[in-house]
């Protein structure tokens, strides 16, 4: 009800692909008991070709017995008015053409869209718009029964109806560059091109049939890429890289197309000791990088060390190659985070073993440039092309269904039901519906097909041969479902099965639907043999003279994006504000320099900080990675669960004390292993001081301490998008010196769009609401190093003022909209930043905790801000000095 209140009309587009579960929540929506809304359900189910996503043709035919009103399209905006004739004669041919009950086949008419005509100069008279190839017969076999000859074999059609379309593809290719074929006044071009097929298995033989005429072709397809050879060999070498000592493995990587070593080079390998265990170390190498750094860097690592780009795009089919294993690679380092190379070699081989893999996994375009097209059926749904090529709908090689232990089909009264019957698999009648129900898809999937081109559809058809224990039958090649089309006329799905055409008798019906086909005395209709693909390669084009030369860039005018802390910093006037995580850290002196505390002139250097203290621990991005890791997976209440958060951490972000450090504390053999046990005790001891140091400790109280701070009062890593749509570096220059935040000086580029981050830390505590940043910056050995004239020095030149005014603005937003009576004054207890190394219970500096940087701006300063990143206020102007 609630839902029908606020859509009170709804349009539903597809839905032909609809499935009963999706249709049952429309309808009790929309037809419940005292509500009759506006539904509207547009779909063709001559093109529900989606069953194995779900998508059930009899919840549609339900669906649309009980609509209050029907409307049809009747008019075809694509396709010319020959084309779309000659498809009304081929599927009204059969009256029962899609196989089912309550599916016709209804003629239409040419809308009224204009269309640049395609002009064939290369050829004599007009050319009819679907030109339909038969399969000829084939001299080498023996005659059939009716002395009509037998047809060619099933593997010898297939071939020569990729050759014969991609020799054709080559001449409209080459007659087009002469602009003797034209669409309107526009020479033909490649993109104007589409092969459609049924498989990834179609697909690659089709492109390497163009490949052999010169003819360059992109691949578009529903295909898993988990599925291709790419994908294959990248598991070989990620086995070998793994298990490098093993030879077998090795050899089998270097055989791959991406490490390209031929049988000759693996037996010369074979008999070198030396370059053989040359060999194997690489792979050790790898392993050892892998193991470092991680799977994405292992991988660049080993393709810059074998030219894989190089050596893959030499080849004809170089770039789908490459684009699929980049695609793979991509795909295997999102899996990867902490996987072991073990754990994630499992992962692909379950990922390739999957049938579907989901969107992500599709194969991507390789390449943008202007190309011939092969297109899955499935994917070309809702395109249109000039001229369209489908070279194997004439097969009828029936493909198994379902292995797995349920079997889905539809009972007399269209219900579907779900066999999990051990009996079902022997089932003559089920076994019956099943293929039914595949061949009427398929039939579908055949109209969709034909109702692609805009111009001109090449169609291979009529009869082949298959061998059976020497002997010639057109049985499966007769009982093709193109046939059925136009053969199949007055006979039952049942009767067609048990069918046996013969060659003559199926050419016969396709001449005589031929000879009906002309339309105002103009051809739509033309058969001929399946030509044999002989011709030249279509020639380079002539760039003889030319040097290649790189285009100017586009001005492209800012449009909309996303920005961040990051992105707004890192075009600032001092080059250390560009990043976090201690990565380019003042060093003790410059700090000195923009705060000199007194007492440091002269003094005497600190003692050497113990072996476990965080002191000692590595600096730089990952050092803080590691650290911020810790504070986000520990329970600050719970110590027993700290050495699993710090375990996890240092697997994510393994960390090394730099090698002079190891050898001048601890040069004995047992460094590696004494370096692995501080490691986690530095990082214990720093988890307990800063849980346990009071935050906001005054003279005779406690202040706010982290180890009072259950799981259940605190956010981690707390994601926001503010609304920015007029932000510009010299207004918010402004408004931070007018409101007396010292920074470097801010020059990015103007943002329309959202300010992104994400928040350490948001925690509540007697009833107020806290931001808190973990900074791991290094800022020197002693307590006084981390007193608040130190870090005002640092929050100023890394820019981290205006960080925690962003995140200050973003709980300001989200509190106001989620708690319930929030006041500012009441529930906002400011920004916590705590540089980690120099917080501990025993540092103070008069009174205050060391490390601790404690900030609440104004609530009129706050809403200022808010105002100007909305983009309803304005900064102020700033005055000349």
């Amino acid at each position: 009800a609630a839902l029908h209140a606020r859509y009170p009309v709804a349009l539903i587009d597809e839905f032909q692909d609809t499935d009963p579960l999706q249709f049952g929540i429309f309808d009790r929506i929309y037809r419940a008991e005292g509500r009759h809304g506006s539904l509207f359900l547009v779909g063709d189910p001559k093109q529900a070709i989606y069953s194995f996503r779900s998508a059930d043709l009899f919840t549609y035919f339900a669906a649309r017995d009980r609509t209050d009103a029907r409307y049809t399209l009747r008019h075809n905006q694509r396709s010319s008015p020959a084309l779309i004739e000659a498809c009304n004669r081929l599927f009204g041919a059969n009256p029962a053409v899609f196989m089912m009950g309550g599916l016709d086949y209804v003629r239409v008419g040419a809308g009224n869209r204009p269309r640049k005509p395609l002009i064939d100069d290369t050829v004599d008279g007009e050319v009819a718009p679907l030109q339909l190839w038969r399969i000829p017969r084939d001299e080498t076999l023996a005659e059939d029964d009716e002395g009509g000859g037998a047809r060619l074999p099933r593997a010898v059609a297939l071939h020569r109806a990729a050759h014969a379309s991609a020799a054709e593809i080559a001449r409209l290719l080459a007659a087009g560059a002469q602009g003797r074929v034209r669409i309107g006044e526009r020479p033909l071009a490649p993109s104007d091109i589409a092969v459609l097929v049924r498989s990834h298995g179609q697909g690659a033989r089709m492109r390497r049939a163009l490949a052999a005429f010169g003819v360059g072709s992109v691949e578009l397809s529903q295909a898993s890429v988990f599925h291709t050879d790419d994908a294959e060999e990248l598991e070989r070498v990620l086995l070998a890289i793994a298990e490098p000592l093993r030879e077998r493995r090795v050899k089998a990587a270097l055989a791959t197309a991406a490490m390209g070593r031929d049988a000759a080079a693996l037996a010369r390998l074979a008999g070198d000791e030396a370059a053989l265990i040359g060999t194997l170390d690489a792979f050790v190498r790898w392993r050892e990088l892998w193991l470092s750094r991680g799977f994405g860097v292992m991988l660049r690592q080993w393709m810059s060390d074998e030219g894989v780009a190089a050596r893959l795009l030499a080849r004809p089919d170089g770039e789908r190659r490459l684009t699929n294993l980049m695609h793979v690679a991509e795909l295997l380092q999102q899996d990867a985070g902490t996987a072991t190379p073990e754990v994630l070699l499992r992962t692909l081989a379950t990922r390739r073993r999957d049938a579907a893999g989901g969107e992500a996994t599709q194969l991507r375009l390789e390449s943008d440039r202007n190309l011939v097209q092969i297109v899955t059926i499935h994917r070309s749904k809702g395109l249109e092309y000039g001229v369209v090529f489908c070279p194997f709908l004439f097969d009828g090689y029936a493909r198994s269904g379902s292995e797995g232990p349920m079997r889905a089909w539809h009972d007399d009264d269209g219900e579907l039901v779900l066999d999990y019957r051990e009996a079902a698999a022997k089932d003559e009648e089920v076994k019956a519906r099943l293929r039914r129900e595949r061949q009427a898809e398929d039939l579908r999937l055949i109209y969709v097909a034909l109702t692609r081109a805009v111009h001109r559809c090449y169609l291979v058809v009529g009869s082949y041969a298959t061998l059976s224990f020497g002997r010639v039958s057109h049985t499966e090649g007769g009982r093709s479902l193109l046939n059925w089309m136009v053969a199949g006329a007055g006979m039952d799905a049942e009767a067609w099965a048990e069918h046996k055409p013969s060659p003559v008798g199926t050419d016969a019906c396709w001449r005589a639907l031929v000879a009906a086909s002309p339309l105002d005395g103009r051809p739509t209709m033309q058969l001929t043999d399946l030509p044999d693909g002989q011709r030249e390669p279509l020639a380079p084009p002539d760039t003889a003279g030319q040097r290649p030369r790189a285009q100017r860039p586009p001005q492209l005018p800012a449009g909309w994006r996303i920005g961040s802390f990051s992105a707004l910093i890192s075009g600032a006037a001092q080059e250390q504000a560009a990043l976090d995580h201690d990565a380019n850290a003042l060093d003790a002196g410059e700090l000195a320099a923009l705060a000199p505390l007194a007492g440091d002139a002269g003094a005497v250097a600190p003692a050497a900080p113990a072996d476990d203290d965080i002191l000692r621990f590595p600096r730089g991005p990952v050092a803080g990675d590691c650290m911020h890791a810790v504070f986000e997976a520990a329970d600050f209440t719970d110590p027993g669960g700290w050495d699993a958060a710090i375990a996890a951490a240092l697997a994510a972000h393994p960390q090394r004390l730099s090698a002079d450090r190891r050898q001048r504390e601890r040069p004995t053999r047992g460094a590696q292993q004494d370096e692995a046990a501080r490691l986690p005790r530095m990082l214990r001891k720093l988890l307990a001081d800063v849980v346990a140091t009071p935050l906001l400790a005054h003279a005779g109280g406690d202040g706010l301490r982290l180890d009072s701070v259950p799981p259940a009062r605190r956010l981690v890593e707390l994601g926001f998008h503010l609304p920015a749509p007029r932000l510009t570096a010299p207004q918010l220059n402004a408004w931070l010196s007018a409101h007396g935040y010292r920074m470097p000086r801010l020059a990015f580029h103007d943002l329309d769009g959202y300010l992104k981050g994400f928040i350490d830390l948001v925690f509540e505590h007697d009833g107020r609401f806290w931001v808190l940043d973990w900074k791991s910056n290094h800022l020197g050995n002693r307590p006084q190093d981390y007193a608040p004239a130190r870090l005002e020095a640092a929050m100023q030149a890394h820019g981290y003022h205006l960080q925690h005014l962003l995140y200050s603005v973003a709980l300001h937003r989200h509190l106001g909209r989620s708690l319930p009576g929030y006041d500012f004054d009441r529930h906002f207890g400011g920004v916590l930043y705590l540089f980690v190394r120099g917080v501990r219970p025993g540092w103070q500096i008069e009174g205050r905790p060391s490390g601790v940087f404690h900030h609440r701006c104004p609530r009129a300063t706050l809403e200022a801000l808010d105002a100007l990143l909305a983009g309803t206020a304005d900064a102020p102007a700033l005055e000349s000095t």
